[in-house]
C-alpha cells in the first residue's frame, strides 16, 4: 500500500487538493472553481460555507480516487492570504469573507500612511500595508458595521478556516500572522500594532500561533463524513500560498529565490533572520524560527506579453517571434520599455499607481522585433528590480508560472538576473508546499531541506551567459533611473487628464 500526503491549495479563483506519494510525485488532484462575489464596485467577497463545502468536495474527490490502495498520512492546507475571514464563538461566519483584493479600506491605509501608522506596522512586521490587509478592514468594519466585531470571536484567514472546519481548533500560523499582527523578530503578536484599530478586544479574536509544522489537530468525525478522510487524520499549521509556493518549487535554503511569473510577478528569497533594512515596498515573512522569505509582488507581468502578442505581433506564434528577437541584441538596439501596464500602476518595489508602461529610444530604425523584445527585457528587468530591493545575491531563482514556458524568456531572466533559472517539475507547488510542510510533521522527512532533496526534481536549468550579464547590468541602472524621472511626469499625467475631463464635461454641446 502507498502512502500519500495530501496539500490543498485554497485559491482566490480555483480549490485544488493534491495527493503526493513520498518521493513528492503526484497521484491525484481534483479542482473546483471558486468564484468571487463583488457585492459592491471595489468589494471582494467569499462565502465562508460555500468555500468550506468546495474544498470538502475537492478533498472527498481525491480521497475516493485513491481507494483503498493508498494511505494517507496527513493533510496540510494552504490558501489565498490577507483579507478578514470572522467566525463567533459557535465556530459559524459572522459575515462572508473580505478579501486580500478588496478595496472598501483604502481611504484607511492613506489615512495610516499619513498618520504614521502604516510605518507602526511596518517597523513590526517588515512589511507595508494596502487595503486588503486584514487590520485596514477591521477598522473600515469598527466605523461601518460593529456590530459585526461585537458577534466576532475569532479572526482567521482563509487555510485557518478550513483547518478549523476540519479540526474544531482555532490557530494561525507565523506566514499569514506576519501581515500585520505579527512581531516578525519576536514571532509573537505585536501589540502596537493590535492597538492601531479603534475597536477594543482585537487582540481577544487573535487565535492561537501555531509553527508551521505544528500537528495542530486531527481530522473530526463530521469533518470526515464531508471529506472522505479518516477520522483522526493529522492536520498540520501549515503556511499561506507564497511561502508554500517557495517551499513546493524548491527554494528553502538561504539564499536560494523562486519566481512565480504570471498575472503579477511575485519574487523572494529565503532568508535566516528579518532584514536590517527594507530598501522597498514588499513584505517579509516569518515561515518559522530562522526561515523568513523577502517577496516583492510586482505587477509587471505576463499581461505584458498577451497584450503585445495581441496588438504588435498580430497574434503570431510565440516560438516564430522569440526565434527573432533572440538574435536582437541586449537592449534592443536602445529601445526599452517600462513594464506598468495594469490600471494599478506598480505596488513593488514602489508604489506609484500612476506608473504606465512606456517605450523609450523608439526611433525610425526600431520595428515589431525590437518593441516585442524590449517587452519581453522590460518584465525581465522589473524582476531585476525587485530582487535588486530584496537586497540579497541568489544562489539559484525557481521559475514557475506562464512565464517558466518559454526558454528563450527562462534564458533572459539568467541573464538578466546574473543567477541560475531552475525549472521545477510539476504544476500544484502551493499544495506540493503544504504536503511537504505535513511529511516533516510526521517526521517522514527529517526538516525541509530533506524534503526537498527527495521529493523537487527540475525538469531545465538556464546558467546566465557572462558576456550578456553585464550589458544587462548597465541597461538595469538605465531602467531604474529611468523610471524614477518618470515619477513626476506619471502624476502631471493623472492630473491633465483629469483637467481634460472637467472640460469636456462642462463643455456646452454643439446645437
Amino acid at each position: 500500500m502507498s502512502r500519500v500526503l495530501i496539500g490543498v491549495d485554497a485559491g482566490t479563483s480555483n480549490l485544488k487538493a493534491a495527493a503526493f506519494d513520498l518521493d513528492g510525485q503526484q497521484v491525484e488532484i481534483a479542482t473546483i472553481e471558486n468564484p468571487v462575489e463583488t457585492p459592491q464596485t471595489g468589494w471582494q467577497e467569499q462565502n465562508m460555507t460555500t468555500n468550506w463545502k468546495k474544498t470538502a468536495t475537492v478533498i472527498s474527490e481525491v480521497v475516493e480516487d485513491l481507494g483503498d490502495d493508498h494511505e494517507i498520512l496527513g493533510i496540510g492546507i494552504t490558501g489565498q492570504g490577507d483579507g478578514c475571514w470572522l467566525i463567533d464563538e459557535d465556530g459559524d461566519p459572522v459575515r462572508d469573507a473580505i478579501l486580500w483584493s478588496d478595496g472598501r479600506a483604502a481611504e484607511i491605509v492613506d489615512e495610516w500612511v499619513d498618520n504614521g501608522k502604516a510605518d507602526v506596522i511596518r517597523e513590526a512586521t517588515g512589511t507595508d500595508i494596502f487595503p486588503g490587509v486584514s487590520l485596514p478592514i477591521m477598522q473600515w468594519l469598527a466605523e461601518n458595521e460593529p456590530e459585526t466585531l461585537d458577534d466576532a470571536d475569532t479572526v482567521f484567514f482563509c487555510k485557518d478556516w478550513l483547518k478549523f472546519k476540519l479540526t474544531g481548533e482555532r490557530t494561525m500560523d507565523y506566514s499569514d500572522a506576519t501581515l500585520p499582527f505579527l512581531d516578525v523578530e519576536a514571532l509573537e503578536y505585536s501589540e502596537d500594532v493590535q492597538e492601531l484599530v479603534d475597536y477594543d478586544g482585537v487582540d481577544d479574536l487573535l487565535p492561537r500561533l501555531a509553527p508551521p509544522t505544528e500537528i495542530i489537530g486531527e481530522v473530526t468525525g463530521d469533518a470526515a463524513v464531508e471529506t472522505g478522510l479518516p477520522e483522526g487524520t493529522p492536520v498540520i499549521s501549515g503556511v499561506f500560498d507564497i511561502p508554500a509556493c517557495a517551499i513546493g518549487s524548491g527554494a528553502v535554503r538561504p539564499g536560494e529565490s523562486s519566481s512565480i511569473v504570471g498575472t503579477t510577478s511575485l519574487n523572494q528569497t529565503v532568508l535566516t533572520e528579518p532584514p536590517e533594512e527594507l530598501l522597498g515596498r514588499g513584505f517579509t515573512l516569518a515561515v518559522d524560527d530562522g526561515f523568513y522569505l523577502r517577496s516583492m509582488a510586482s505587477m509587471a507581468g505576463t499581461p505584458n506579453i498577451d497584450w503585445s502578442y495581441e496588438n504588435i505581433a498580430n497574434n503570431r506564434e510565440f516560438a516564430d517571434v522569440e526565434a527573432e528577437i533572440e538574435e536582437l541584441p541586449v537592449g534592443s538596439d536602445g529601445l526599452l520599455y517600462h513594464p506598468y501596464l495594469s490600471s494599478s500602476g506598480e505596488r513593488h518595489p514602489f508604489l506609484k499607481t500612476s506608473a504606465r508602461a512606456q517605450f523609450i529610444g523608439l526611433s525610425p530604425e526600431h520595428d515589431q522585433k525590437h518593441m516585442m523584445r524590449a517587452i519581453y527585457e522590460g518584465v525581465a528587468l522589473a524582476m531585476r528590480d525587485s530582487f535588486e530591493h530584496i537586497d540579497v545575491d541568489s544562489d539559484r531563482v525557481m521559475i514557475s508560472g506562464g512565464g517558466s514556458r518559454s526558454a528563450f524568456w527562462c534564458q533572459m531572466f539568467a541573464d538578466c538576473l546574473g543567477a541560475p533559472i531552475v525549472l521545477p517539475e510539476g504544476d500544484e507547488l502551493g499544495a506540493k508546499g503544504a504536503a511537504l510542510l505535513t511529511g516533516v510533521a510526521l517526521d517522514e522527512y527529517d526538516d525541509l531541506e530533506a524534503a526537498v532533496d527527495r521529493t523537487v526534481r527540475t525538469t531545465d536549468r538556464f546558467e546566465p551567459d557572462p558576456e550578456k550579464v553585464p550589458k544587462y547590468d548597465e541597461w538595469y541602472e538605465f531602467y531604474h533611473d529611468a523610471y524614477q524621472a518618470m515619477f513626476e511626469v506619471w502624476d502631471d499625467r493623472v492630473e491633465t487628464l483629469d483637467r481634460l475631463h472637467d472640460t469636456q464635461s462642462t463643455t456646452p454641446q454643439a446645437q
